[in-house]
């Protein structure tokens, strides 16, 4: 097995490994507000977006959630690293593969 035939099969078992997924992005925000004549920074507020039917969505996430949905989005993130990787790895073999038939002359 070649270099890129083994990296496939790892690639394989990573993304075999990523338990939790969830599209869009997770962010934090901070609000600022005045309370007995001081500045206060609040929050932070998580929001969730992502891209679904067509429409961007949006929605408020507790505190208590937030870690879980950053690690569910970080795993597809990487599963979609991953997915790319596996492709390309793939598309080069398929290039070598043709470039050596190239050569042979059918018998004839």
């Amino acid at each position: 097995m070649n270099q890129p035939q083994k990296r496939r099969q790892q690639i394989l078992l990573e993304m075999a490994g990523i338990e939790q997924m969830e599209k869009g992005r997770l962010s934090a925000e901070f609000r600022e507000s005045m309370r007995e004549g001081k500045r206060v920074r609040l929050g932070p507020y998580y929001k969730h977006q992502c891209w679904e039917d067509g429409q961007n969505r949006s929605r408020r996430v507790p505190e208590e959630e937030a870690e879980q949905l950053r690690e569910a989005v970080e795993g597809y993130h990487q599963f979609r690293q991953l997915a790319d990787e596996y492709a390309e790895l793939t598309i080069q073999m398929t290039r070598e593969q043709a470039q050596g038939t190239q050569g042979k002359k059918k018998p004839g």
